[in-house]
């Protein structure tokens, strides 16, 4: 009979893109709401209410923007057919779509207009709403061609792109260069000048494939389609170039895609997907959350960074949501449930939430999601070390941790061919100990599920050591 010991030495993610056998201890087939930034085991972090008040009104919650407005932040809601702008933390009305948003979708894009700050909102149904931070006005003109009920908008080289226009679909627009008594406002031809004129384009030519999306780089925009993505490049209309990129990707909501620096991000049912300035693909770990999205809805998701990592909504089934959380310095996943996420914002570094409880919360704060217990769990990969004829014999479980108060508990569930183990152990405050949990079942297989109990916090550092023996069964 041999002692072995199989060795956890740090915790980095989700990992589902292969059997679970020949995976890492390192990475976990099932977890949620756990914290590995550090390579320790934590509960991950709640929500609190960012704002005191909720969002007024009943129509449901659609979507949320911070506008940096010179009078100071604004943070604005878009909820059922009204706007609402939240200021000195009182929730004030500023604009109702008459005729209400049968689509619920909308679009933003902060811009200068005769010297001032501006906010526009996009919806494809109505015409551009542009609020400067005390009040919301309709955009542009019938006969400046600016009337136009588009939902995408983007501002690149001074102008204003926009797209979804529901009797165009394919069509692109762009505004006049501001200056000399031009603002974006004009869409139309300038007799001066055809490279500080307004216009449009045709992206593509079939009706099967309308815009979706855009989003504006540094040096270029990209034009996503329902089945194709397009790039436009040049700084005036008589440069301007489209390009059909050499991708073969999913349909993306055009609220999930993000900007971090110059490379852009944005989900599919397939995936993660990367745009680096050159081409879109997939990311090569995608496949590591594909059991998570075989099941998801990614039609409505929406997508923020904050802090190198990206957050990217949802929906597991009809009534509940999740985050997927992606770490760009570690390059590992991990899922965030327990509550619902409308929409998700980031500025100044962190992420806000709004959900159908119509508070803002902050992100990744306190200890539940606003009262809400957290049930955090990390499982291992379900092994037979390669060895499927050796009988494993669990002896002890050992590791190092702390928790956040004398009593709290950590579970441990220790499963060993067809039985489990289920032990309750009070951590310690602090961390210098190493804990040992006695273990009694064999098996030829095994997996350890860690998970907190009512909600608690703890953190596990350093790893974790399973001691077992083996041996093989003589006839």
């Amino acid at each position: 009979m041999a002692r072995k010991i199989y060795r956890i030495d740090e915790f980095i993610g989700i990992d589902q893109s292969m059997g679970e056998n020949g995976m890492s201890p390192a990475y976990s087939p099932d977890a949620c709401n756990m914290d590995t930034s550090d390579g320790q085991l934590s509960v991950a972090k709640g929500y609190t209410r960012h704002i005191a008040a909720p969002v007024p009104g009943e129509g449901p919650i659609r979507r949320m923007h911070l506008f940096r407005s010179p009078d100071g932040d604004r943070i604005i809601v878009l909820a059922g057919n009204e706007l609402y702008a939240c200021v000195n933390g009182e929730w004030g009305l500023i604009y109702t779509f008459t005729g209400g948003l049968t689509g619920g979708k909308a679009d933003f894009a902060e811009a200068r207009i005769d010297g001032a700050d501006y906010l526009l909102i996009g919806s494809g149904e109505q015409a551009i709403v542009k609020y400067d931070g005390s009040k919301a006005a309709l955009f542009g003109s019938e006969d400046k061609l600016s009337n136009v009920p588009v939902r995408y908008l983007a501002m690149y080289r001074s102008r204003l792109f926009s797209a979804g226009d529901a009797q165009n679909p394919n069509r692109l627009y762009w505004s006049k260069l501001p200056g000399s008594g031009r603002t974006i406002e004009d869409w139309g031809d300038d007799p001066d000048s055809v490279n500080v004129s307004g216009g449009h384009a045709e992206i593509g030519d079939s009706a099967g494939d309308p815009i979706v999306g855009i989003k504006a780089l540094s040096n270029q925009l990209l034009i996503f389609k329902k089945r194709s993505i397009y790039r436009l490049i040049g700084d005036k209309p008589s440069n301007f170039i489209v390009e059909k990129m050499d991708s073969d990707l999913e349909t993306t909501a055009y609220t999930s895609i993000v900007t971090c620096g110059d490379m852009l991000y944005f989900m599919t049912r397939g995936g993660l997907c990367c745009f680096n300035g050159v081409t879109a693909a997939t990311m090569a770990d995608a496949r590591r959350i594909k059991n998570i999205l075989s099941i998801a809805s990614v039609e409505d998701t929406k997508g923020a960074v904050a802090r190198s990592r990206l957050y990217f909504t949802i929906r597991e089934n009809q009534n509940s949501d999740a985050i997927v959380e992606y770490d760009l310095l570690r390059r590992s996943y991990m899922l965030r449930r327990g509550f619902g996420a409308a929409d998700i914002a980031a500025w100044d570094g962190r992420l806000y939430l709004v959900n159908s409880a119509r508070y803002v919360y902050l992100f990744d704060e306190g200890t539940s999601y606003d009262g809400a217990p957290i049930e955090a769990k990390w499982r291992t990969p379900e092994t037979d070390l390669f060895d499927k004829s050796g009988v494993k014999a669990m002896r002890s479980l050992c590791f190092r941790g702390r928790s956040q108060n004398s009593e709290t508990a950590l579970i441990a569930e220790v499963t060993v061919g067809s039985g489990k183990t289920r032990s309750r152990v009070l951590l310690p405050l602090e961390q210098s100990d190493v804990v040992e949990v006695p273990l009694k079942n064999e098996g030829r297989t095994f997996s350890l599920t860690l998970s907190n109990e009512a909600g608690g916090s703890f953190t596990l550092t350093g790893g974790a050591e399973l001691s077992f023996e083996t041996w093989r069964r003589v006839e």
